[in-house]
């Protein structure tokens, strides 16, 4: 096993942010996850993180109402973004969770990367497409992650694939993952620690460059 490989396992729930106020300063890099509300987001996350029931999940969408944070390791602060589009709620209660989302993203607390989680048998829905084209504008990067990839068939998933990726643009391929089955749950895991990681590494000794170039002037 890789030494600087993230002990997935190695995952506990730190805190729900209501406000952004109350965002921690734990000097990790971070990647927020985001999705409908019926998307799979809490059983993806039990998943990737290998620690069944560690996120609540539930029959009936739209639960996740706060920002959840999980620190993978003492590594990595991953965020469990509230599931948007949900019918249901009150439209003062979707301003909030947006208002919410949105300040998270503006914030110096902004993630590395985010985690775009779309529903293979439906493709990109307007509110996936709106959040993506937010994203864009503000340089923030994304993953196309595509869940329940175990409900379609070999050929059905490869040509829902196609259609999403000419939907999404700039050759962004969605990974297919199916949290049952435990579909590209490895490759995540991997394309995580290698786009947000080594990111932060590279940063961080690009920092210290400098740190050390001006205090030996």
């Amino acid at each position: 096993m890789d030494a600087d490989a993230l002990q997935w396992p190695h995952t506990n729930f730190v805190m729900s942010v209501a406000q952004l106020a109350q965002f921690p300063a734990l000097g990790m890099p971070s990647v927020a996850v985001a999705g409908h509300s019926n998307v799979g987001k809490s059983s993806l996350l039990n998943a990737l993180f290998g620690r069944k029931g560690l996120v609540k999940t539930s029959k009936n969408p739209g639960c996740t109402r706060l920002l959840n944070l999980f620190a993978v390791d003492e590594r990595l602060l991953v965020v469990d973004l509230p599931g948007y589009g949900f019918a249901r709620a009150s439209k003062g209660e979707q301003a909030r969770w947006g208002a919410l989302i949105s300040s998270y993203l503006r914030s110096a607390s902004a993630p590395k990367r985010v985690l775009m989680l779309l529903d293979i048998r439906h493709g990109p829905k307007p509110h996936d497409l709106q959040l993506i084209s937010w994203l864009d504008a503000a340089a923030i990067r994304w993953i196309p992650v595509a869940t329940k990839a175990d409900k379609l068939s070999g050929n059905q998933r490869g040509a829902r694939l196609r259609e999403m990726t000419a939907v999404l643009g700039s050759g962004r391929v969605p990974l297919p993952t199916s949290a049952s089955k435990g579909m590209g749950i490895r490759e995540l895991r991997t394309m995580v620690q290698q786009e947000v990681l080594a990111e932060h590494s590279d940063e961080s000794a690009h920092g210290s460059d400098v740190w050390n170039s001006c205090t030996t002037r």
